[in-house]
């Protein structure tokens, strides 16, 4: 396999993580979830590629059902929940967007940091993958303890 594999591989995964960026900056309803299904659509087609490449039959189901629930009937149904419930407001953040966005940036580069020193043995592409799986993981942790925080009682 050539270069070109990889690269659309790694476009892909920096896709993802650009996405997850765009989740904490979100602040209406409509809008984040549009993101996220558009997230859903981006994983779908790097667990499809990641299919092609290695020639595993079965990461196409996977790809298929994380597209259908997660990029097309979730979004759907949440769509509707919003529009009966009339929440179409601004989402409230605790924290404001400028600071999210800074955590979200050193969360992706404690991310490269501690899995590229790891990960020394292993490939290149095995090694920036990691990275960004985790910093996918992190950004959503981060979106998370968001939520929670905005959401408790004051």
């Amino acid at each position: 396999m050539n270069g070109a594999w990889f690269d659309i591989a790694h476009m892909l995964a920096g896709g993802l993580v650009l996405l997850s960026l765009m989740l904490l900056y979100q602040d209406r309803m409509f809008a984040l979830l549009n993101v996220f299904a558009l997230h859903a659509v981006v994983l779908s087609a790097s667990v499809a590629w990641q299919a092609q490449i290695q020639g595993a039959p079965h990461l196409y189901i996977t790809a298929l059902i994380a597209l259908a629930f997660k990029g097309v009937f979730i979004p759907v149904a949440l769509h509707r929940i919003v529009v009966r419930l009339g929440i179409h407001r601004t989402i409230e953040a605790v924290v404001s967007i400028g600071p999210t966005m800074l955590i979200g940036m050193a969360l992706v580069a404690l991310a490269i940091i501690v899995m590229l020193p790891v990960t020394a043995t292993e490939g290149v592409f095995v090694r920036e993958d990691l990275a960004f799986a985790l910093s996918v993981l992190l950004l959503g942790l981060l979106g998370t303890i968001l939520l929670f925080v905005s959401r408790a009682p004051h």
